[in-house]
């Protein structure tokens, strides 16, 4: 099993490396894949010192040795030595090549690559499942804008004719700033925000089963919609158990329907409101630098990583970017902008 830049029969795609300077998702300059039979040429090589730098601080804690030390090391593997009988460094390198031939397999980080960047994006083809997805952060940790990023994206980089209708429901749908970008009036023909805060159903002069009925249930009807839920929780209090209803019913039948499915939490612990989202979404977003504990605490319970893996794991993630992407697909695997690491 190993990740890869050449396709192959069999191999299962990953996510996209798209130049940093590019607002819009036309073209991947390489995708990564997972396939479990990756031939020689095709199998990821890169200098050890590249390939073990985000771990190196452990892996010289863990065999006492100094920098030099380590780089002494890099360079055998580099070159497909080995210490001789007798080194002191002996055990070290066989430890350390050890690592290296495992994340070399199972991880791919761009950092010495600064132009490229790893991105999810949807589709661009209306035929292929756009997936569903939860983003999980604390007020102002970030989801809004990167969900609001991804359609932009999407927006500019697809045709008119293979454009999906965005429908976008949230009690802050008319005044949240970080949407202003989707308001714009070139995309008014696919993007349709509905509103159902408790003022947007007093003013609407309906009851409730009505308002649902004409502003929310009727725009869902149709396929190959992108259908965003935005802390419905938040929503007029009568409505929030038939959002809860829809969103789950929309959930299980949505690769059926050819519709993605986004939702906004705060907490994955949200009983009904995320139940069914943890067993249907291809795709988990947490944000990390604001929310360490939860992701430790999801990559525990959901994953079953041991508590030390997960917490050096999001430590990881943390420190290279503000969220983190992890497809709940196979191959399971999380990644951010700058490094994949494979589960």
């Amino acid at each position: 099993m190993s990740l890869t830049l050449e396709d192959s029969a069999g191999a299962t795609e990953v996510v996209g490396m798209y130049k940093r300077d590019s607002d819009t998702s036309k073209r991947p300059a390489a995708t990564v894949y997972f396939s479990h039979n990756v031939s020689e040429e095709a199998s990821n090589h890169a200098e050890a010192s590249g390939v073990l730098e985000l771990h190196r601080d452990f892996l010289q804690k863990k065999n006492q040795i100094n920098s030099q030390e380590f780089a002494e090391i890099c360079e055998l593997i580099d070159d497909e030595g080995e210490p001789d009988g007798h080194d002191p460094l002996r055990a070290s390198f066989w430890d350390v090549k050890d690592h290296y031939d495992r994340y070399l397999k199972r991880e791919m980080w761009l950092g010495d690559q600064p132009e490229y960047e790893f991105r999810l994006e949807f589709p661009r083809r209306k035929e292929d499942w756009p997936g569903s997805m939860t983003l999980f952060a604390n007020s102002g940790g970030g989801k809004t804008y990167f969900l609001v990023s991804m359609l932009v994206r999407y927006l500019k980089s697809v045709p008119d004719w293979q454009k999906r209708r965005i429908v976008y429901l949230s009690p802050e749908a008319t005044i949240d700033k970080t949407l202003e970008p989707l308001r714009k009036k070139k995309w008014q023909l696919w993007y349709d925000q509905v509103d159902v805060s408790q003022d947007a159903l007093k003013k609407s002069g309906l009851d409730v089963g009505a308002f649902y009925e004409s502003h929310i249930s009727n725009k869902l009807d149709d396929d190959d919609l992108i259908v965003c839920f935005d802390d419905y929780a938040d929503a007029a209090p009568a409505l929030v158990p038939m959002l809860t209803q829809k969103y789950n019913s929309m959930l299980r039948v949505a690769r059926h329907r050819n519709c993605g499915i986004i939702s906004l939490q705060h907490t994955y612990s949200g009983g009904k409101k995320t139940s069914q989202s943890l067993q249907s979404n291809s795709k988990i977003i947490f944000f990390p630098r604001s929310s360490h504990a939860r992701c430790v605490r999801f990559l525990v319970d959901h994953l079953q990583l041991k508590i030390p893996e997960a917490k050096a794991l999001v430590r990881r993630f943390g420190a290279l970017d503000r969220h983190m992407v992890i497809s709940m697909f196979s191959p399971v695997c999380v990644f951010n902008s700058k490094y994949l690491h494979l589960l």
